[in-house]
C-alpha cells in the first residue's frame, strides 16, 4: 500500500493541496491532443491519444526507438523517459511509430509493397470500344485486362460519355487461371480522376466498429472514425447475437444494422477530408467469425452449437452492390479469411500486422475485447484461441461504464493521500471506460478496499491508517457496496458521482478470468508456461491505454517483466490496412489463416478449474 494514503491530521490535510495538475499535450503532424496528469511520460500521453510508439525495450529507455521532438525547440527526447510538467507540443517522426516501422521493416523482410489491388489508369484519347480499351490498358499495365461482370451496357455507356475526351479507367486485380494475374476493368470515368483513389480498412468488433480512410495513392491514413456496434442492442456478445438469429428476420436485421453503421462511418471519414463516399474504391474488412458471417449474410446458428463450425473460412471479393455499402460501384470489397468458428479474420489481421509468422522469439499476442483472442508461438508454429471475455472491458455491463468517449475516466491513480483520475476531453467525469476500470480495481486492491476474492471489505475491516479522503469514497449505492471514483463531495454527501459497485467488480473478474485462463491453457498446449513468454503484445480497441502494472495487478496478464510487454493498439485494424494497401499482404494473410492451429479452450479438461483459479485477484 502507498504509505502516503495513511491518515494524517485533518488540520495538516486542510493546509495542503492534493489536486494533481493536468496538462494538454499536442501531437504533430497528427493534430491530436490529450490531457494527462503531471508526472506521466510522453509515451503514456501518446498512448492516450491513440498513437503507438515503437518501444522494443518495453519503455525502459534503452533502445532509443521512441525518440520525439519537442516543439518549437526541436529538442529530441525519449518519450518513455520524458516526464510531463507543463503543456507541450510534440512532433513524432515516422521512425518512432510502431506500425510505420513494422510496414517498412516487413517491406524489406517480406517483400510487402505499397501496391493496392485497385488502380486508376488515365487515357488522353480512349478507344470507343470496350475490347479496344482493354487492349490499350493491357499494354499500359503489362498484364491482361478483362471486363468485370457488370450490368449489361454499363461500361459501354460510361465509355461513350468519355468519347473523344480524356478518361480514367478503374482496374481491379483478379487472379486468373490462364496466368499469374490479370486486371478486371470495373469502370470508366470522364476526365483525369487519378488523384482521387481512396480505400477503407474496416474492423468490425463485437462492441466497436472502426473505419480508417486511406489515400491509396500514398498509402497514408487520412481520417479515422469509430462507433459502438449497433448490433449490441440485440446482444452484448456473439452468443446472444447468434441466439437472436433464431428469429426468422434476425440475420437480415443484424446485417442491415452493421451495414447502416458502416455507411455512417464512411460518411464521417469522407467529410473530414472533403471527399464523397463515391471516392472510396476498395474496402478491406475484418472481424471475428460471427461478425464476418453477419456481414456476408452467412448462416450463424451452427456457430452456437458444437462443433461450432464456420459456414466459410475463405477470403472473398465482392462487388459493392452485393452488400449495399456506400462506395464507388466500380470498386471492390475484400474480406480476409477466418481461422475457425470463434477465431476470425481480425486475428489473422492482427497476427499479420505484428509479424508473428516471421518472429523468431516466443510471442504472445493478446487482443482484448468482448471476444478476446490469443495467439502464441513463433514463425515455426502458431496456436490461437478465443475466450468469451464479455463486454465489461469495453465498458458495457458496468454501472457507469462506457466506451472511450468524452467524460470517461481512462486512468485512476494514487496521489499523496487520495486518488485522482484522468478524464477524456475537457469535461468532468461522467463514466468509466475499460482502461480506467482496470486501473480503478488495481488501486482498490492496493488500498485494501476489496480483497483477493473481489469482495468489498467491511468498513470496520479497512486499514485503520487509510486517510479519511479515501474512507469517504466507500459508500452504499443501490443497496450494495461501492467506491466513488469521481464526483463532488459536500456536507457528507457525494453528488454527480461515478462509482464502481460490487457487481461491477464481479463483471471484471469474469472478463479477466476468461482471458487469463485462455492464456494459461494455450501456453500449456504449446508445452510451456509464463516463463516461456519472450514478448507479450497487447492489442485491442483500448490495448494501448492499459497500464501494464494495473493489468498485472488484477491478474489480467501474467506476471512477467514489464519490459516484455508492448502495446500494439488496434492491430486488427492495422492488418486490415496492410491488406488494403498491399496485394502481397493479402496473400500473406491467406497463408496465415491456413497456418495457425486453433485450440478450443472450453474443451480443455481443466478449463473450469483454471477459470475458477483466475477469478481470484493475485495477492500481494
Amino acid at each position: 500500500m502507498n504509505a502516503s494514503c495513511y491518515n494524517e491530521s485533518q488540520e495538516a490535510i486542510a493546509k495542503r493541496d492534493f489536486g494533481v495538475k493536468h496538462y494538454t499535450i499536442h501531437f504533430q503532424p497528427d493534430n491530436l491532443a490529450t490531457t494527462i496528469h503531471a508526472g506521466a511520460t510522453l509515451l503514456e500521453a501518446a498512448g492516450q491519444a491513440g498513437l503507438i510508439l515503437s518501444t522494443p525495450c518495453g519503455g525502459m529507455g534503452r533502445c532509443g526507438k521512441c525518440t520525439v521532438r519537442l516543439l518549437p525547440s526541436e529538442k529530441e527526447v525519449l518519450a518513455c523517459q520524458y516526464t510531463i510538467e507543463h503543456d507541450l507540443t510534440v512532433s513524432i517522426p515516422d521512425s518512432s511509430r510502431f506500425f510505420k516501422q513494422q510496414i517498412l521493416e516487413h517491406g524489406i523482410q517480406r517483400k510487402i509493397n505499397g501496391f493496392p489491388s485497385i488502380r486508376k489508369i488515365f487515357l488522353e484519347n480512349p478507344p470507343s470500344q470496350i475490347n479496344a480499351l482493354c487492349k490499350a490498358l493491357s499494354e499500359k499495365v503489362s498484364a491482361q485486362v478483362v471486363v468485370r461482370n457488370t450490368p449489361d451496357g454499363a461500361l459501354a455507356s460510361q465509355l461513350s460519355s468519355c468519347r473523344g475526351n480524356e478518361a480514367t479507367a478503374i482496374l481491379s486485380l483478379d487472379d486468373c487461371q490462364e496466368q499469374n494475374a490479370c486486371y478486371q476493368l470495373t469502370g470508366v470515368e470522364p476526365g483525369d480522376t487519378t488523384g482521387k483513389l481512396y480505400g477503407a480498412a474496416v474492423d468490425i468488433g463485437t462492441t466497436t466498429v472502426v473505419v480508417r480512410l486511406v489515400d491509396l495513392n500514398t498509402s497514408e491514413t487520412v481520417a479515422t472514425a469509430s462507433s459502438g456496434n449497433p448490433q449490441s442492442q440485440y446482444g452484448a456478445d456473439v452468443i446472444s447475437r447468434i441466439s437472436y438469429c433464431e428469429n426468422e428476420s434476425g440475420p437480415e436485421h443484424l446485417h442491415d444494422t452493421v451495414i447502416a453503421c458502416l455507411n455512417e462511418l464512411f460518411q464521417s471519414v469522407t467529410r473530414k477530408v472533403d471527399i464523397e463516399s463515391n471516392d472510396i474504391y476498395e474496402i478491406t474488412a475484418v472481424g471475428n467469425t460471427t461478425m464476418n458471417h453477419l456481414l456476408l449474410r452467412h448462416p450463424v446458428r451452427q456457430l452456437g452449437q458444437a462443433p461450432y463450425q464456420a459456414h466459410s473460412l475463405v477470403a472473398c471479393n465482392l462487388q459493392p452492390g452485393e452488400l449495399g455499402l456506400h462506395m464507388n460501384p466500380a470498386g471492390n470489397i475484400h474480406i480476409l479469411a477466418n481461422i475457425a468458428g470463434f477465431i476470425g479474420s481480425d486475428t489473422v489481421a492482427a497476427t499479420l500486422a505484428c509479424g508473428l509468422d516471421i518472429s523468431k522469439v516466443n510471442t504472445l499476442l493478446v487482443d482484448i475485447g468482448t471476444n478476446g483472442e490469443i495467439v502464441f508461438g513463433t514463425q515455426s508454429h502458431l496456436l490461437a484461441a478465443s475466450c468469451a471475455a464479455g463486454p465489461a472491458l469495453e465498458g458495457a455491463g458496468i454501472s457507469f461504464g462506457s466506451r472511450a468517449q468524452a467524460g470517461a475516466i481512462e486512468r485512476v491513480f494514487l496521489n499523496e493521500v487520495d486518488i485522482d483520475v484522468d478524464v477524456i476531453g475537457s469535461v468532468g467525469a461522467s463514466t468509466i471506460c475499460g482502461s480506467g476500470l482496470i486501473d480503478a480495481v488495481a488501486v482498490m486492491l492496493e488500498l485494501g478496499i476489496v480483497d483477493y476474492t473481489g469482495r468489498f471489505c467491511e468498513t470496520e475491516d479497512l486499514d485503520p491508517m487509510l486517510s479519511d479522503l479515501i474512507r469517504r469514497r466507500v459508500i452504499t449505492y443501490n443497496n450494495e457496496p461501492a467506491f466513488v471514483l469521481a464526483g463532488e463531495y459536500a456536507e457528507g454527501l457525494w453528488e454527480a458521482a461515478v462509482v464502481l459497485t460490487q457487481k461491477d467488480i464481479r463483471q471484471l473478474q469474469l472478463a479477466k478470468a476468461a482471458i487469463r485462463a485462455g492464456i494459461e491453457l494455450l501456453l500449456q498446449k504449446a508445452g510451456t508456461d509464463t516463463a516461456g513468454i519472450q514478448q507479450l503484445l497487447l492489442a485491442g480497441a483500448f490495448g494501448n491505454y492499459i497500464q501494464k502494472k494495473s493489468a498485472i495487478r488484477i491478474g489480467l496478464l501474467p506476471q512477467i517483466p514489464l519490459e516484455k510487454i508492448h502495446f500494439v493498439g488496434n492491430a486488427a485494424g492495422s492488418g486490415a490496412q496492410m491488406a488494403l494497401i498491399s496485394r502481397d499482404a493479402r496473400k500473406m494473410a491467406k497463408k496465415l489463416a491456413e497456418k495457425i492451429d486453433y485450440v478450443e479452450i472450453a474443451h480443455q479438461t481443466d478449463f473450469q478449474m483454471v477459470f475458477s483459479e483466475f477469478l481470484l485477484f493475485p495477492e500481494k
